[in-house]
């Protein structure tokens, strides 16, 4: 069962459903436009505008909700 939670792309707030399962590094960063989190994936990545605090609540919130993975 994936585990999914709710973020919001850098470039232009758009909201996705991104698997927690795929990440393999996050870091945060800043550019010209702002400050941005760098999700690297198993195959690629993707730049959010939630911080590492705030996607490690999500993930915990995730895994509460439903600690067996059942759904």
């Amino acid at each position: 069962m994936a585990h999914l939670i709710k973020l919001h792309t850098a470039g232009q707030n758009q909201e996705i459903l991104f698997n927690l399962d795929t990440i393999v590094s996050a870091e945060r960063s800043q550019s010209a436009t702002g400050e941005f989190t760098s999700i690297q994936t198993r195959w690629g990545h993707q730049n959010v505008k939630e911080t590492l605090e705030e996607i490690l609540e999500k993930s915990k919130k995730s895994t509460l909700d439903n600690p067996s993975g059942d759904k």
